[in-house]
Protein backbone atom coordinates (compact mmCIF):
# COMPACT_ATOMS: atom_id res chain seq x y z
CA UNK A 1 0.00 0.00 0.00
CA UNK A 2 1.25 3.28 -1.07
CA UNK A 3 1.06 7.02 0.72
CA UNK A 4 -2.25 8.61 0.77
CA UNK A 5 -2.52 12.04 0.15
CA UNK A 6 -3.99 14.83 2.58
CA UNK A 7 -6.62 17.01 1.70
CA UNK A 8 -8.20 19.26 4.47
CA UNK A 9 -12.00 20.83 3.53
CA UNK A 10 -12.05 24.81 3.85
CA UNK A 11 -14.17 23.81 7.14
CA UNK A 12 -11.80 21.84 8.88
CA UNK A 13 -8.85 24.43 7.87
CA UNK A 14 -11.46 27.10 9.56
CA UNK A 15 -11.70 24.67 12.50
CA UNK A 16 -8.04 24.37 12.71
CA UNK A 17 -7.78 28.18 13.24
CA UNK A 18 -9.61 28.44 16.22
CA UNK A 19 -7.13 26.25 18.45
CA UNK A 20 -4.12 27.41 19.83
CA UNK A 21 -0.31 27.03 17.58
CA UNK A 22 1.05 24.28 20.42
CA UNK A 23 -2.62 22.31 19.55
CA UNK A 24 -2.50 22.70 15.90
CA UNK A 25 0.78 21.21 15.64
CA UNK A 26 -0.26 18.47 17.83
CA UNK A 27 -3.12 17.36 15.49
CA UNK A 28 -1.10 18.29 12.46
CA UNK A 29 1.40 15.79 13.16
CA UNK A 30 -1.01 13.17 13.75
CA UNK A 31 -2.41 13.47 10.77
CA UNK A 32 0.79 13.15 8.85
CA UNK A 33 0.28 9.39 10.24
CA UNK A 34 -3.14 9.06 8.67
CA UNK A 35 -1.01 9.37 4.91
CA UNK A 36 0.94 6.22 6.23
CA UNK A 37 -2.29 3.94 7.09
CA UNK A 38 -5.71 5.96 7.84
CA UNK A 39 -7.49 2.79 8.80
CA UNK A 40 -9.17 1.98 12.08
CA UNK A 41 -6.69 -0.10 14.49
CA UNK A 42 -7.10 0.10 18.19
CA UNK A 43 -8.89 3.05 20.24
CA UNK A 44 -7.27 5.80 18.22
CA UNK A 45 -8.99 5.51 15.27
CA UNK A 46 -12.01 4.22 14.50
CA UNK A 47 -14.83 3.70 11.67
CA UNK A 48 -17.92 5.77 12.74
CA UNK A 49 -21.33 3.36 12.79
CA UNK A 50 -24.74 4.79 12.27
CA UNK A 51 -23.94 7.79 10.26
CA UNK A 52 -24.58 8.91 7.24
CA UNK A 53 -21.75 7.91 5.36
CA UNK A 54 -18.39 5.78 6.01
CA UNK A 55 -16.43 7.98 7.72
CA UNK A 56 -13.72 7.67 10.81
CA UNK A 57 -12.45 9.20 13.59
CA UNK A 58 -8.71 9.85 14.92
CA UNK A 59 -8.64 10.63 18.57
CA UNK A 60 -5.74 13.18 20.01
CA UNK A 61 -6.17 14.24 23.57
CA UNK A 62 -9.45 15.78 23.82
CA UNK A 63 -10.01 16.64 19.89
CA UNK A 64 -11.06 14.63 16.82
CA UNK A 65 -10.52 14.52 13.26
CA UNK A 66 -13.11 13.50 11.23
CA UNK A 67 -11.92 11.98 7.72
CA UNK A 68 -13.53 10.20 5.11
CA UNK A 69 -10.73 7.94 2.01
CA UNK A 70 -11.01 8.26 -1.42
CA UNK A 71 -9.14 5.89 -3.47
CA UNK A 72 -5.37 7.11 -2.35
CA UNK A 73 -6.78 10.36 -0.79
CA UNK A 74 -7.97 11.28 3.13
CA UNK A 75 -10.34 13.78 3.07
CA UNK A 76 -10.32 15.54 6.58
CA UNK A 77 -13.65 16.77 6.91
CA UNK A 78 -13.63 18.44 10.42
CA UNK A 79 -10.97 19.34 13.28
CA UNK A 80 -13.61 19.24 16.81
CA UNK A 81 -12.94 19.12 20.50
CA UNK A 82 -14.73 16.51 22.02
CA UNK A 83 -17.97 18.32 23.09
CA UNK A 84 -18.67 19.48 19.56
CA UNK A 85 -17.86 15.79 17.85
CA UNK A 86 -20.74 14.50 19.34
CA UNK A 87 -23.28 17.22 17.33
CA UNK A 88 -21.22 16.55 13.99
CA UNK A 89 -21.53 13.02 14.09
CA UNK A 90 -25.61 13.17 14.46
CA UNK A 91 -26.16 15.92 12.00
CA UNK A 92 -27.82 15.80 9.10
CA UNK A 93 -25.84 15.62 5.54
Amino acid sequence: MGEFSLILTPKAVEDLDTFSDSICMKIANSMKELRENPFPRGKLIRKIKGTRSAFYRLRIDKYRVFYMIEADKVVILRVLSKKDAEKFIRSPN
